[in-house]
């Protein structure tokens, strides 16, 4: 701590010279003038260093003792500035290093986020950017409870926001809320009905009466799963028919099942051709505000490939500074005829249709899948025919305007008849 107040007012090393520099000891002990160093140079020199404005004291101690002050050094602060007394262009340099020091470290330059899973960095980002925080905005005066209160309210997607300051980098900690259950509908009445032809090889009622039994052909369109129950009462309990009720149908039904897709593609399709015209832009980025250094903002080519190439600065491992260097190149080309190799045109067909006709099935797998090419002219098809086992299932509503109603107990009606005539009979 004392090195650096030194540095800062500045400090005097100088050689007294002398038959005997003995005596200036003396004088300054005498006269309370304390040496910050003193180091013996020879039995006729002595090192000493003191604080620059008591330079004048020090000659004059030297003089009492018949000495003399020899190679006047000063360091300091204010000797270093006092060099760009002249040079106002190198002071302005100095004054703008320091404000920038100064003002800079309050500056955020960085947005870290952590915690997040489903959401990505850049959209978070952004809607922290509308709440009033994002590279180059001043620290200090970011009210951070406000910010985050903000971004609970504008992204339901998240349960936990927090945001933290230190100096240029924002730490932003998030948690994800968690998808919730879906909820069946189980109050419409609906039916199962088969979403294609095939046959059933399991069906499983979970609500419904199931109107197909296993080993039967289906249609695309018959009801599999009834929504329409039949309530089957004892003998005992009830004679005669026992009425219906509706219910939201629900099952598992598991049916072998023909596919057969069909796709072509043309062997003489277009391709790019380019003319070696090349166009190159530049534009740096600096705290989120682009500098072109080009004119003319337009497309040069009516046809072209865009090539952008971003580099940023990164000081530290892991950490970039929001300074970006973008290279933007045009390439011009132009359209011919291309030939396409059949071979690969055809595995790419087959690739296609296997993966369109994975899509199609809710839930099952291929069993057996059959390929057919043909070829007209320039035109190539494939055609798959596969073997699947497979969820047919779908739940359709019911046409009507009535809703699920509890089971209706036909020995319920007897009694609330019974309750009603004792009601009738009585006084």
């Amino acid at each position: 701590m004392k090195r650096f107040f030194g540095w800062l007012t500045g400090t005097l090393s100088a050689n007294i010279a002398g038959a005997e520099p003995e005596k200036f000891l003396n004088i300054c002990a005498r006269a309370g003038f304390r040496l910050d160093r003193m180091a013996w140079v020879d039995p006729f020199t002595l090192a000493v260093r003191v604080p620059a404005w008591r330079g004048r004291e020090l000659r004059a101690l030297a003089d009492r003792a018949q000495c003399r002050v020899e190679g006047e050094v000063f360091r300091g602060l204010p000797f270093f500035l006092g060099r760009f007394r002249r040079r106002y262009a190198l002071l302005a340099g100095l004054v703008l290093t320091l404000l920038f020091c100064l003002v800079g470290s309050h500056v955020i330059l960085t947005v870290d986020v952590t915690g997040n899973e489903t959401l990505t960095d850049r959209e978070i980002i952004s809607q922290l950017r509308l709440c009033g925080v994002s590279q180059g905005t001043w620290g200090p005066g970011v009210k951070i409870r406000e910010v985050e209160n903000r971004m609970m309210l504008a992204m339901n997607e998240l349960t936990y926001f927090s945001l933290n300051l230190f100096g240029t980098r924002a730490e932003v900690i998030v948690r994800e809320a968690e998808p919730g259950p879906e909820l069946l509908d189980e109050e419409t009445p609906a039916h199962v009905i088969a979403a294609a032809d095939g046959i059933v090889t399991h069906i499983e009622p979970w609500n419904g009466d199931a109107m197909f039994r296993e080993g039967e052909a289906v249609l695309k369109g018959d009801v599999l799963i009834s929504g329409e129950m039949f309530l089957d009462l004892h003998p005992m309990v009830w004679e005669g028919d026992a009425g219906t009720r509706l219910v939201h149908a629900q099952g598992k039904v598991l049916a072998r099942t023909r596919r057969t897709i069909t796709a072509s593609l043309d062997l003489q399709a277009p391709g790019k051709v380019y003319t070696g015209e090349e166009t190159t832009r530049y534009a740096l980025s600096v705290l989120g505000r682009r500098m072109n250094f080009y004119q003319n903002s337009g497309i040069p080519y009516d046809r072209c490939d865009i090539i952008t190439r971003l580099e940023s600065w990164t000081p530290l491992e892991g950490r970039s500074l929001p300074i970006l260097w973008e290279k933007t190149t045009y390439r011009a080309y132009t359209l011919a005829p291309c030939s396409l190799d059949p071979a690969k045109a055809e595995a790419m067909l087959k690739e296609e249709l296997m993966e369109s006709l994975v899509g199609i099935m809710k839930e099952g797998q291929v069993l057996t899948a059959d390929y057919e090419v043909s070829r007209e002219g320039n035109v190539i098809t494939v055609t798959l025919r596969a073997q699947c086992s497979e969820e047919i299932g779908r739940t359709v509503k019911m046409d009507t305007d009535q809703t699920v109603l509890p089971p209706k107990s036909p020995l319920t009606d007897m009694v609330r008849e019974e309750e009603k005539n004792t009601k009738e009979q009585s006084p």
